[in-house]
C-alpha cells in the first residue's frame, strides 16, 4: 500500500509538471519566428509620375508579401496596396509617402516600420526636363507638320492658323533660332544671325538677342506648367515676336520635345508651338 501511495503522488506531481511546462510554453502561436519585414526601394521617372520598385529581403518563413504604398485608403488606413516580393508602383504626384511591408509566416503578421518614400512634384520633373538639371536648348520643331498653330483659345487654338501643312516650312532665319532656359530661371534668346519678325512687314531683320530672368510654376489653365518671361530689352519672346504676353505655359513636355502654348488664358489668342531638343 506504502508503494502505491508512492506511485501516485509520482504520477500527480509529473503531470503538474508536464503541465506547468506546457502553460509556460503556450504563446497562441504555431511556435516559428514571426517574420521580420525589411525592403529596399529604387525609383525612376516615367513621364511627369514616379515609378518606385519594392524589394522585400528573402525570409524562408514568410508565404506573403503584402504592400501599402501610402498614396491612398489602404486595409490599413496608410495607402494604395499590392502583394508580392517584388512590386513596382507609380506615385502620380509629390511628396513623402509612408510605405510598409506587411508579411505574413508561419509564425504569424507582423509590420515593417514604414519608410518614407520621398517623389518629386511634378513641377520639379518638369524644370528637370526642361533644364537638364543646369541648362538646355531648344528650337522650333521644323521636320513636323505645323509646328506653330494659332487660335482664339485654349478650346480653339488652331482656327486662325493651322500652320505649314508639311515639314520644313518655317524660314531659315526662324527654323535655326536658340532658346535656352537655366534651372537658375534665366531665359536667353540667340536668333544665330537673323530674327524673323512677324507681320505684314516682317521677314529675316536684324537679331533681338536677348537674355533675361524667368519664373516658373503652375499653369493657370491648360499646361503642366508656366514660364513667364521678364521684361528686358528687346522684348523678349519664344518662337514667334508677335506673341500674346510673356506667358508661356508648357502643355507637355518630354526629355525631347515640347509644346509651348503663348498666351495666358484672358489673352484672346494662343500660340503653339512645337519644340525639339538641340
Amino acid at each position: 500500500m506504502k508503494n502505491l501511495r508512492n506511485n501516485v503522488a509520482l504520477l500527480l506531481l509529473g503531470g503538474a509538471l508536464l503541465l506547468a511546462a506546457c502553460d509556460k510554453k503556450d504563446t497562441g502561436t504555431l511556435g516559428d519566428p514571426v517574420p521580420a519585414g525589411t525592403f529596399t526601394t529604387t525609383s525612376r521617372t516615367v513621364g511627369l509620375t514616379t515609378e518606385v520598385t519594392f524589394t522585400a529581403a528573402p525570409n524562408p518563413d514568410v508565404f506573403l508579401y503584402h504592400w501599402e504604398f501610402g498614396d491612398g485608403t489602404g486595409t490599413n488606413g496608410t495607402g494604395s496596396v499590392a502583394t508580392g516580393q517584388t512590386v513596382t508602383h507609380v506615385y502620380s504626384k509629390g511628396g513623402t509617402f509612408k510605405a510598409q511591408l506587411i508579411t505574413d509566416g508561419r509564425g504569424g503578421q507582423t509590420f515593417s516600420a514604414p519608410k518614407d518614400v520621398v517623389i518629386p512634384s511634378s513641377l520639379n520633373i518638369v524644370k528637370q526636363l526642361l533644364t537638364n538639371g543646369s541648362s538646355r536648348t531648344w528650337k522650333l520643331d521644323n521636320t513636323v507638320v505645323a509646328p506653330i498653330t494659332v487660335g482664339p483659345s485654349d478650346a480653339d487654338p488652331v482656327s486662325y492658323y493651322g500652320g505649314n501643312p508639311a515639314p520644313g516650312g518655317l524660314p531659315a532665319c526662324q527654323a535655326d533660332d536658340e532658346y535656352t532656359f537655366s534651372n537658375a530661371n534665366v531665359f536667353t534668346y540667340d536668333a544665330k544671325g537673323q530674327t524673323f519678325v512677324a507681320g505684314a512687314t516682317g521677314g529675316c531683320q536684324a537679331p533681338r538677342n536677348v537674355t533675361t530672368p524667368f519664373t516658373f510654376g503652375d499653369a493657370t489653365g491648360a499646361g503642366v506648367a508656366q514660364i513667364t518671361l521678364a521684361s528686358a530689352t528687346p522684348a523678349p519672346f519664344i518662337g514667334v515676336t508677335d506673341a500674346p504676353g510673356f506667358t508661356y505655359r508648357i502643355l507637355s513636355i518630354t526629355n525631347t520635345n515640347m509644346v509651348l502654348r503663348a498666351g495666358s488664358t484672358a489673352a484672346g489668342v494662343v500660340f503653339d508651338m512645337k519644340l525639339v531638343v538641340k
